[in-house]
């Protein structure tokens, strides 16, 4: 009896076997095939994305041809390389072990395809199943070492390689008016004065731009003294910045990491979605907080090596940095105590918050002579101080907690662990730290700010860094892991170097899947912008060389080195000098339009105009005249029956209601002008919009009134806007062109006549 049971459960399990067999190749070509369709999801998105809004962009138009070899070559890559391994069914099923998570995405994207949080939650089963191909492929690299040398040389160059980078994107960006004045404009002329000012105070020295940061004043205020230019200041942010490249090799490398291990730590740091958007920081620039980067990885690497001196010296140089690194340091004072170090942990939390409330409540409102600490603007539900903040969820919990669930507070948080969520999440202890900077950020009023763009993040990545490096090192110790070893659930047992692998694996592709959709933020707003060097220079070559330079956010840091500048709500002085970009987004359209409209009722002098790429920047001198300005050639006065004796009627467009009639007027070259008629006073201004067909291709140019350089409400009835059109060759099917109100010019002429 007992020999008729044991033959049928022997048979059971051939059968078992043999069935398991057979579904090894149909699973294989599906998990393929599942890969290949997140893939063509992953190719197809819109670049770059709303990283602001935590939004996606969209799709790019589907290519079924494309799509379709896709699918092919995916569902039958797995057996490919089944193939290749030389023991097919053994090495299917290894791989079939291995991908099997890739089964995972697209039941997400055919549930929530066009979801910012379908991509966040993409990593998760992405990491999982490159973690289980490292961890199997772990013998394959055992043999594979670098030398220490080797090392050095290649962590040297792609340092410098990161920082040229780094130095490109500002230097790209400054070219092409994308970055404004505010952040790092505001610190470069905070420097300069410090450099060469005889009128500075201690203030100065030790705050700017509403922050506390004494030694990155001095550190700047010395390096534009010795090199006064904009592109000391880039060099000097992409150093700091990517100073994360060679720190954390040498941190990896004091935690005995192989070099190659370390190699790969140092391309993480480098392919970091928070640090790589760090140079331009959306358009704001440099930032001090940035020192905190090598500061910070620099008192790890003290920490590993046993150096309490070196720990000291950068945890004092810190605090110099910014306030609210006392912010980071009560975080690790958190840590400290859940190392149940309490007497450190006490000291540090309690010295930390009194240094930050000392800083915040008493120093920095006398520094900026403000009534309250200059960052509760990002707090205004909240409260008006630290203190209120700290009590909102007591004082008013509805705004409180209206703003803790904000879900851009979740995907802000998800970002931030993304690259790294694998080795952190091992051992989060040290991951408590970030926990009261993470806090600061999420209670800020506006959602906008909670990205990894802007600056919020890189002290939280900094610390994350380096714990996943502590963490990865730890793992060479063989301790049991058990969130490791539910990832390994199926795979053969294997020692601990193949987690070490698998953990890099993971880390290394999910790298570089998030710096094509991350990381290459900045790069894909600027590439196709044009530079403006030689708009600039023509303006320049117009100003004269003493004088105020007043200006909006994108024209005024091309003036900071050579001339005092200030902003627009600054009160105007004779022999100010004032640059408008008159369609700058960032320009607050109500105070550019009454700058206008004093500098028409004074007369100013107009020094030159430009338009470029659809932005008219034009430049005044501020200086009073009793009469008129002369009219240029460009306006003139003409009677309703001249104006109809000119060239053709342009029917095919409207002005603003009845008050502007437009004719098309051809010179024997071919040149086409467009008069532009004011059929009584108006009290407003107008940009002309201008479309123009030609070739089948439609193009559309922005003109202000008299190049915006006399606005409409200034000139009599009958007044006329002479404007050459952009030559395009043969003549042009259609033009069709209109005047639209310029926003608050009205309230600003009728608050001038008053």
């Amino acid at each position: 009896m007992k020999q008729a049971r044991s033959s049928a459960m022997n048979l059971l399990l051939r059968f078992s076997a043999t069935h398991r067999r057979h579904l090894e190749l149909p699973l294989a070509l599906l998990i393929g095939a599942a890969a290949a369709f997140s893939v063509n999801w992953f190719l197809r998105q819109v670049l770059p994305l709303d990283l602001i809004h935590h939004q996606l962009t969209g799709l790019k138009p589907a290519n079924p041809l494309l799509e379709g070899g896709l699918l092919l070559g995916g569902a039958l890559l797995p057996v490919f390389c089944a193939w290749i391994a030389g023991n097919f069914a053994a090495a299917l099923q290894q791989i079939n072990r291995a991908l099997f998570p890739l089964l995972i995405p697209p039941l997400l994207l055919l549930v929530a395809p066009n979801s910012y949080l379908t991509l966040i939650l993409l990593a998760i089963p992405v990491g999982i199943a490159f973690y289980r191909v490292g961890f199997l492929l772990a013998d394959q690299f055992r043999n594979f070492h670098l030398s220490s040398r080797t090392g050095r040389l290649l962590i040297s160059l792609l340092f410098l390689g990161a920082a040229a980078w780094g130095f490109f994107l500002q230097e790209r960006a400054y070219r092409a008016m994308f970055l404004y004045y505010n952040d790092w404009g505001e610190y470069a002329e905070n420097y300069l004065k410090l450099a060469f000012s005889n009128e500075t105070s201690p203030a100065n020295w030790l705050g700017t731009a509403g922050h506390w940061n004494p030694a990155v004043n001095v550190v700047m205020a010395s390096a534009l003294w010795l090199c006064p230019s904009p592109r000391t200041l880039f060099l000097i942010n992409a150093l700091v910045i990517y100073s994360a490249v060679p720190l954390c090799y040498a941190l990896a490398r004091r935690l005995r990491l192989p070099v190659t291990a370390a190699l790969l730590w140092g391309g993480i740091a480098f392919l970091n979605p928070v640090l790589s958007n760090q140079p331009l920081a959306l358009f704001y620039g440099f930032h001090p907080i940035n020192f905190l980067i090598p500061v910070l990885l620099g008192f790890f690497l003290c920490r590993a090596a046993g150096c309490r001196s070196g720990m000291w010296v950068l945890f004092l140089f810190s605090l110099l940095i910014q306030e609210t690194v006392t912010i980071f340091w009560a975080g690790y004072a958190l840590y400290l105590m859940f190392e149940r170090r309490w007497r450190h942990g006490i000291v540090l939390f309690s010295a930390s918050l009194l240094l930050f409330w000392s800083l915040s409540s008493l120093v920095m409102p006398r520094l900026f002579t403000q009534a309250n600490y200059a960052q509760m603007f990002h707090y205004g539900r909240l409260g008006s101080t630290p203190l209120e903040v700290l009590c909102s969820p007591f004082l008013r919990p509805a705004a409180f907690w209206g703003t803790v669930l904000q879900w851009q507070n979740f995907a802000f948080a998800a970002e931030l662990l993304l690259p790294l969520w694998l080795p952190v999440l091992i051992r989060p202890k040290l991951a408590v730290a970030a926990l009261p900077l993470l806090a600061g950020v999420c209670l800020q009023e506006s959602p906008e700010l909670k990205n990894i763009v802007m600056q919020y993040g890189v002290e939280i990545t900094t610390l994350l860094l380096a714990v996943a490096i502590f963490n990865t090192a730890w793992l060479r110790r063989g301790k049991p892991c058990r969130l490791l070893k539910l990832f390994e659930a199926g795979l053969p047992v294997s020692r601990h170097p193949a987690r070490i692998t698998g953990v890099l694996m993971s880390l290394s592709l999910t790298a570089l899947l998030l710096f094509r959709l991350a990381g290459c933020y900045p790069w894909q707003r600027i590439r196709h912008l044009p530079t403006g060097d030689s708009v600039l220079q023509h303006l320049r070559a117009r100003l004269p060389e003493e004088g105020r330079v007043v200006a909006t956010q994108r024209l005024r840091p091309h003036f900071l080195f050579t001339h005092p500048t200030a902003a627009l709500s600054t009160s105007l002085c004779p022999g100010d000098l004032i640059l408008l970009d008159l369609h700058d987004s960032s320009a607050s359209q109500e105070t550019l339009e009454r700058v206008r409209s004093e500098l028409a009722a004074i007369h100013a002098i107009p020094l030159g105009w430009a338009n470029w790429h659809g932005s008219q920047l034009v430049a005044f001198q501020y200086m009073p005249h009793p009469e008129p300005i002369p009219r240029p050639p460009f306006l003139q006065r003409m009677s309703a029956e001249e104006f109809a004796r000119c060239g053709i009627p342009l029917t095919d467009g409207a002005g603003d209601g009845t008050d502007f009639d437009f004719r098309l007027l051809t010179s024997r070259g071919g040149a086409i002008q467009l008069a532009a008629r004011l059929r009584k006073s108006i009290l407003y201004d107008v940009d002309l919009i201008i479309e123009i067909l030609h070739g089948g291709r439609r193009k559309r140019y922005v003109f202000p009134f008299a190049y915006g350089l006399f606005p409409a409400y200034t000139q009599p009835a009958g007044t006329v806007f002479f404007l050459p059109l952009p030559a395009a060759g043969a003549p042009p099917e259609t033009i069709r062109a209109e005047a639209k109100r310029r926003p608050f010019s009205a309230a600003a002429q009728r608050d001038a006549g008053r």
